[in-house]
This record gives structure tokens, sequence and C-alpha cells, in this order.
């Protein structure tokens, strides 16, 4: 392995090189498919929310694609305008569906409850969460 006073033959460098730009190549592929994926999501939401439920831009104050460790790991969290302390969780895997609402801990110190959410979907049952 040493030859002529050199640690590493070229051979062994190479391959240390090629194997190192392998793991690169495959974490950034990784992370891009995730910044993909979320934002397909971001855009199905905000589709949903302004076609189908007559939102306007201006109605939503934030949506974010988020990929979590859970199952599914993508989702969306959507924060309304006239609702900035109810952040609500959309899945849009197959079609959109808004499964859980959170409350942050300023709508808890102001006592509000989910008859009080302006942006709920009472059709779909969904489960609260508070922020901890």
């Amino acid at each position: 392995m040493f030859k002529d006073g050199e640690i590493l033959s070229k051979k062994v460098k190479f391959i240390l090189f090629i194997f190192l730009m392998l793991i690169f190549t495959v974490f950034l592929a990784a992370y891009l498919k995730i910044e993909i994926t979320k934002t397909e999501y971001e855009k199905r939401v905000t589709s949903y929310l302004e076609d189908e439920k007559g939102y306007e831009k201006k109605d939503i104050k934030s949506v974010d694609g988020i990929y979590g460790v859970k199952m599914p790991p993508f989702y969306v969290v959507v924060v309304f305008e006239d609702e900035p302390y109810v952040k609500y969780i959309y899945f849009a895997h197959n079609g959109v569906k808004q499964i859980k609402y959170i409350l942050t801990e300023e709508a808890i110190k102001s006592n509000i409850n989910k008859p009080d959410l302006k942006n709920y979907n009472p059709s779909n049952e969904i489960e609260k969460y508070i922020i901890e």
C-alpha cells in the first residue's frame, strides 16, 4: 500500500473520489426530489383553495409544503389571513383534503375552539392538535 512514500495510490484516490461523488449525487437527488414534491403539493393546495373553494390570493397568508418522517411524508400547512392563529393541514396525494388543524398558543389563550374556526371544512372530519 505504501509505494514510494505515497500514502494512498492514485487508484485508491480515484475510487474514493468516485465513491464520494456517488454519495453526493444520491443526497442531491433525494433533496431535489423532496423540494420538487413539496412545491407540487403547495401548488395543488393553492389551486384547490382558489379554484374549488373560492379563496382569493389575498385571503391566504401562507402555503408551505412540509416533508415529515411520519406517513404520509408530505403535507401542506395553510394559514389564512383571517385566522393567523390556526394552521390547517392538507394532504394533496389523491386529491386535496383538509385533515386537521393546529391551534397556536395565541388561539388557546383566546379560548378559540372548533365552532370559532372560519376556514374549518366540516365535510371532512378532522382532528384538533395543539402546539405545545
